[in-house]
């Protein structure tokens, strides 16, 4: 199976809640500062097209904001804001540019109140192709689906964070976060910006392979790296600051993504315990995939009484209460990890924290389709020769991945 063959088979649309739409102005003023435009974007993550945009605007990197973060390797629509108050002149309603590896154009909606965030998204429209099936392939995906529907009419997922949101332990090496725990701020700086990865690309790629070269030698590691948000850390280490002080000196971004990562991996160890149980208690035979971080479980839909679809599983967290029903599972998971929740806090640091909040356990699949198989144009002779069509909105935050992989994908 492959998807992303080309931008174009992974596109999403991200869909604004009606509050934010409403709430749109025609023209700029005081009470309506920020211009808000819809982005599109090819094969270009959002980071990096928000500091492209402050770049061609010539304003901080901070006065632009995306609603949610969309994937590279993928063909996106989403809404972004630009905080006039940074500009010398009128807002442009129209931006675009490009180069040989991305493209991407901007069209004004309106102005706001306030910058974006995640809170303005209702839900992400997916239109995926779905490439080198085989007919059995296509078929276990129909039926999967048809398993996974409820009476609703909606397809039903345990609702895993995908491996993107995993960071630097997707290249096999472990998690920052850990690193954060047990006060190894070494591994955790080599985790996040020094551990070279297949796809790294640009600055990404001369940070990392610099790094992987020269660490330990900081000021000839320092004459390797390009100008880029993380550079100050390793100017830390060239000055004579800890490996703390380096840690602490990378983009705020950064660091909340390394400590999210983990939190992530223990949210979905601790649910999928949870979906195994209903299997086994359920006696309906859960479908299990492979992952690299553990085996995903999905329990069919006539398993999920309406209190699991309603349930919403804490972040592991120091302030976390977990209903007493999930109280052994997660004394389970965090003894593997050697941890407690009390302990999930990071030595000599206020910040980035283990936060709170919470995540449904099962997320829905709407406006399914599934499209009749066709040829696959790339893929010449191979018996694996189908492709598919597959379109659905989930709410924000559920992972189009995860749902492929409940399908058999």
């Amino acid at each position: 199976m492959t998807i992303r063959r080309t931008p174009e088979d992974f596109r999403v649309e991200e869909r604004t809640t009606a509050a934010f739409q409403s709430s749109l102005a025609a023209a700029r003023t005081p009470s309506t500062p920020f211009a808000a435009y819809l982005l599109e974007k090819k094969s270009f993550a959002t980071p990096d097209a928000l500091r492209t945009v402050a770049e061609a605007l010539k304003i901080a990197p901070d006065a632009v904001a995306a609603a949610g973060l969309k994937d590279r390797h993928a063909h996106t629509t989403q809404t972004i804001t630009i905080d006039t108050a940074h500009l010398r002149r009128e807002a442009p309603e129209r931006m675009q540019g490009g180069g040989e590896s991305h493209a991407w154009r901007m069209k004004r909606i309106g102005f706001t109140q306030r910058a974006a965030d995640a809170s303005i998204i209702e839900r992400n429209l997916f239109t995926i192709v779905v490439r080198g099936l085989g007919k059995r392939a296509y078929d276990e995906m129909a039926n999967r689906a048809g398993v996974f529907t409820s009476r609703d009419g909606g397809v039903d997922f345990v609702n895993y964070y995908g491996d993107q949101r995993f960071g630097s332990a997707r290249h096999g090496e472990g998690f920052v976060g850990r690193s954060l725990v047990r006060g190894d701020f070494e591994q955790a700086l080599r985790l996040a910006i020094g551990t070279p990865a297949r796809k790294d690309s640009g600055a990404t790629r001369a940070l990392t392979r610099a790094l992987a070269t020269h660490w330990g030698d900081w000021n000839e590691a320092v004459a390797h790296i390009p100008r880029c948000p993380e550079r100050k850390a390793v100017e830390t280490l060239a000055l004579g600051g800890s490996f703390r002080d380096a840690f602490a000196a990378l983009p705020r971004f950064t660091q909340d993504i390394c400590v999210e990562a983990y939190q992530s991996h223990l949210w979905n160890s601790i649910v999928r315990e949870l979906a195994h149980a209903i299997g086994e208690t359920t006696a309906q035979r859960a479908y299990e995939v492979e992952d690299p971080f553990g085996v995903l479980v999905f329990p069919r839909a006539a398993a999920l009484t309406p209190a699991f679809r309603a349930l919403s599983v804490p972040t592991p967290s120091p302030k976390s209460v977990f209903p007493e029903c999930l109280a052994e599972i997660v004394a389970g998971v965090l003894g593997d990890e050697g941890v407690s929740l009390e302990e999930l806090r990071i030595p000599g640091l206020s910040r980035p924290w283990f936060g709170g909040g919470e995540r449904r356990f099962v997320a829905t699949a709407e406006e399914w389709s599934l499209s009749e198989p066709r040829h696959d144009e790339f893929a010449g002779a191979s018996p694996n020769s189908i492709a598919c069509t597959v379109r659905f909105s989930l709410p924000r935050g559920s992972y189009a991945t995860v749902l492929l992989r409940a399908l058999g994908q």
